[in-house]
């Protein structure tokens, strides 16, 4: 091939831009990288990908040839702190095609499938420095008939009507046509070259690639592109080292995309804890709380001298404030051989001599092969470490979950993906859930009570013998709740702990109330089903207060020892009841329907399944405690449940950030202890109502049927 082909001739004079743009600090410029994969499911590619996304500290990543299938997941190709748009190429013979989006979660990535059509491309839009971009990423094949390039050039055409809502478009992928892309105008060597040329000049697109991107022993040719409307923001677009036969494309914009970081913080290093030293200064220390009578004030004394105790004999770290690594192995010495890679990389396309080539590619395969060590031997220490399994399943867990933070919501009409705009919208969402019902169900009897007025449970009396041994039970790993009071230093220190401890329960028991602290709870967005960026399909689950959740602990099993007592709980409920399960309800409904059926022969089982929505959100407090009376829980007790379940507050988190407060106005808090116990009593009248048939249930899910 003639040489002179691939010289760039001298640029024409560019017209001035009609827009103007800031000038950013390149070091949170923008970054693309675009390349051509052949198949993601090799895991040697998947470790590539991975280096070149952290090499490059790419923002957006257009990934070609993707060769996936629907049974693949995202997060099993792709690191979780991207959020992936992808279209994998169904039917054929063997795997082929697919493309894909991998977009940094603070540019707002949202998806504009009404662009894509039947073509082999994924479109969406970016935010950056209060510009919004179109972003696409495309694949045509070789030899591509004449459908599949109509359905290309119909997506072209879709988003060329499109454009002028955007601040700039930027289109990348492997288009394989035979073009010159040196010459000034490009000129198209074969059909349908001209036509996609057409297209791209329709959009105004410019093509920044200069280099070959795929080079053979017969040919070099420029086959993968970038293109973009708006030149003046591309600052550099160089070719580096690929994961395939192909090289990659490498494109940073003069637009900044800062991205967020937690800010940097100190906690407690527990590990270097003297608990020696802390429990015999706090067994003195707390001595004065015993004294107190008011249980807010024995409170507030009680949480000041632990925390002041906590800064005085905890050492801190310092933690936060820096860029999250995609690969946690990912080692200075690694990214020298990386950089040396990319410098022989850059030589041989410099110099295009055997001897180059030959020194790149041993490069290549040294760093491929020091990666993969790295890899194994990071695994092998977490597994080996002073944790034990514990790190190593929280990587895999890491890996097979994909975080919430990462998404975009629809929120009255808009994608949200701001932390602090989510938790307000997730706020807004479960506050919807509350049930305003004040009545109370009329066959209540209210004064005719369901036991015994011998059997009545009206107070309790906490020990610090249960006290002590409900702090060690507590999990050293447990989430502090809103008071922020440590798990590791509950656990450590439960034997100074526990006698002052005991007193603040009691005066809470005696006084019939509770502090605010355990009666705040911080709720984190769950999924449970559907379309992940609707806010309807998450469920709430709160985080309290360890110590609140400490006498919830020995409130339920003096409460629950009372009904089983009194059978209150009906016998059909297998739902958060010891040596009851789902795997209870399960063997005994089938053992039921199984001696039906084999009793008489044509009969039939006719069964209902229930599933009541927004079940423990919807709870009404007046009827609750209305039942509560009813089944015997009266006196001083009734009246700390009802503090307990009144003047609740919540606030939601995500993101790192917080949701204004809110009042929970109905409900029992999924999270909390009592919250199961407590549902259990406000259905626990439901057999009553069903006659005729048998029910069984497992908390809010019943299953009613009959036999004929």
């Amino acid at each position: 091939m003639n040489d002179s082909f691939w010289s760039l001739p001298p640029p024409p004079p560019s017209p001035p831009s009609t827009r103007i743009f800031p000038r950013q600090a390149d070091k949170n410029a923008v970054t693309f990288i675009c390349l051509n994969a052949r198949s993601l499911k090799d895991r040697k590619k998947t470790a590539n990908v991975l280096s070149l996304l952290t090499a490059h500290d790419a923002d957006v990543c257009a990934i070609n040839e993707t060769w996936l299938s629907p049974d693949v997941h995202n997060y099993e190709v792709l690191p979780r702190d991207y959020v992936v748009l992808r279209k994998d190429r169904l039917g054929g013979r063997r795997p082929a095609g697919g493309v894909a989006l991998a977009i940094r979660p603070h540019l707002q990535p949202k998806r504009l499938q009404q662009l894509e059509g039947q073509a082999e491309i994924v479109w969406a839009q970016i935010k950056a420095n209060s510009l919004r971009f179109l972003v696409g990423s495309a694949y045509r094949r070789p030899n591509a008939d004449t459908g599949y390039n109509a359905a290309l050039l119909e997506s072209l055409e879709l988003a060329a009507a499109e454009q002028h809502n955007y601040d700039g478009c930027f289109l990348m992928g492997d288009f394989n046509l035979s073009v010159s892309w040196l010459s000034e105008p490009p000129r198209a060597h074969a059909a349908p070259a001209d036509d996609f040329l057409s297209a791209f000049t329709t959009m105004a697109l410019k093509q920044h690639i200069k280099s070959p991107t795929r080079t053979t022993e017969n040919s070099e040719n420029i086959l993968d592109l970038f293109l973009s409307d708006v030149p003046e923001l591309v600052v550099a677009a160089n070719v580096v080292c690929g994961i395939s036969d192909h090289d990659a494309l490498s494109v940073t914009l003069s637009v900044s995309s800062c991205r967020p970081t937690s800010a940097p913080r100190e906690i407690f290093d527990f590990r270097r804890a003297d608990w020696f030293a802390i429990n015999d200064v706090l067994e003195g220390r707390l001595q004065p709380v015993m004294q107190k009578t008011d249980m807010n004030e024995a409170w507030e004394s009680w949480k000041k001298i632990v925390f002041d105790c906590a800064e005085e004999f905890i050492p801190k770290r310092r933690v936060g404030g820096r860029k999250k690594r995609l690969l946690p192995w990912m080692n200075n010495g690694l990214k020298k051989l990386i950089k040396i890679r990319d410098e022989l990389f850059r030589k041989w396309l410099s110099e295009k001599t055997a001897e180059t080539r030959d020194v790149f590619v041993a490069a290549r395969r040294t760093v491929q092969k020091a990666l993969r060590a790295a890899r194994d031997n990071w695994l092998w220490r977490i597994g080996n470490g002073p944790n034990g399994s514990n790190d190593f399943w929280r990587y895999i867990n890491s890996k097979s979950k994909v975080p919430n933070n990462n998404l975009t919501f629809e929120l009255r009409g808009k994608s949200v993906s701001e932390p602090r705009e989510v938790a307000a919208g997730f706020s807004a969402v479960f506050q919807t859930n509350f049930s305003r019902a004040v009545n109370i169900f009329p066959f209540m009897r209210r004064h005719t009570p369901c036991v015994d007025s011998t059997e009545e449970m009206c107070d309790l009396v906490c020990t610090s013998a249960e006290v002590h041994n409900r702090l060690q039970q507590i999990k050293a790993s447990a989430a502090a709740g809103p008071d922020g009071l440590p798990a590791p230093l509950l656990k450590h220190c439960a034997a100074a702990l526990a006698p002052s401890l005991t007193h603040v329960f009691n005066k809470s028991l005696e006084s019939a109330e509770l502090p605010p602290d355990w009666k705040t709870a911080a709720v984190t967005p769950i999924f449970k089903d559907g379309e992940k960026s609707n806010m309807q399909n998450y469920r709430p689950i709160s985080i309290t207060s360890l110590v609140g959740k400490t006498l919830e602990r020995i409130v339920r099993d003096r409460t629950v020892e009372y009904l089983e007592k009194e059978e209150v709980i009906p016998s059909c409920q297998h739902g958060f009841r010891e040596k009851r399960s789902c795997t209870t309800l399960l063997t005994g409904t089938i053992d039921n329907w199984t001696a039906a059926l084999d009793e008489a022969s044509g009969t039939h089982i006719h069964a209902v399944f229930l599933d009541w929505s927004k079940a423990f959100d919807k709870v009404s407090h007046p009827r609750l405690l209305s039942k509560l009376q009813y089944y015997g829980i009266k006196g001083q007790l009734l009246k700390w449940y009802e503090s307990f379940l009144v003047g609740r507050t919540q606030f939601v988190k995500f993101g790192g950030e917080s949701s204004e407060p809110c009042e929970v106005a109905s409900g029992v808090v999924q999270g909390s202890v009592l919250g199961p116990l407590l549902f259990n009593i406000f259905v626990a009248d439901l057999p009553e109502m069903v006659t005729n048939s048998t029910l069984v249930q497992y908390a809010d899910d019943a299953t009613i049927y009959i036999k004929k």
